[in-house]
């Protein structure tokens, strides 16, 4: 046998999984920190996060913070002495395509003009920018990270398998 060959293709494959396993670490972190931003949900209450609207005028559009309405909201006058709730007669808010960014957003449209250029506070639940809104998607994006990882752990262990050293140490 020829000792130099053998030792080459040992540290070529050392090398390899060596590559393999930080290529993988490193995009395990990327995947890991991003599916918490498409699975976070969030609550928009624009009067305590000091974020107004001014109500438009009837007809006319305009969008809220985040991209998946997961409550019923809460529209409260901001002008007045004390905290007056709009009635849900004078506005829709639904989720649509905004005309400014082209992207999927919760989107406020005034309905008559009783409260026209006046300051309201909006209170809502909501899936941020991303969310992803099936919640079949969501169970598995977390079971893509752990087969992820568990990939990573066999490519690592896999020349300690394949040597029988488990074997030889009678476990």
């Amino acid at each position: 046998m020829n000792n130099k060959a053998q030792t080459a293709a040992g540290v070529g494959v050392f090398i390899t999984l060596f590559i393999t396993i930080i290529v993988g670490v490193i995009l395990l972190i990327a995947v890991a920190q991003s599916i918490g931003e498409t699975l976070d949900t969030s609550t928009q209450n624009s009067s305590t996060n000091g974020l107004t609207y001014t109500v438009p005028a009837d007809g006319i559009t305009i969008d809220l913070v985040g991209q998946e309405l997961l409550s019923t909201p809460v529209v409260h006058n901001g002008t007045a002495d004390s905290v007056q709730v709009i009635s849900v007669g004078n506005y829709t808010i639904d989720e649509g395509v905004s005309t400014s960014t082209g992207v999927k957003t919760i989107r406020y449209t005034a309905v008559g003009s009783e409260f026209d250029g006046h300051t309201m506070n909006v209170s809502y639940n909501y899936g941020a920018d991303g969310y992803v809104e099936n919640s079949g998607a969501r169970g598995m994006i977390g079971m893509i990270v752990v087969f992820f990882a568990l990939a990573i752990a066999l490519i690592a262990l896999e020349p300690t398998l394949r040597s029988g050293i488990i074997d030889k140490m009678g476990i």
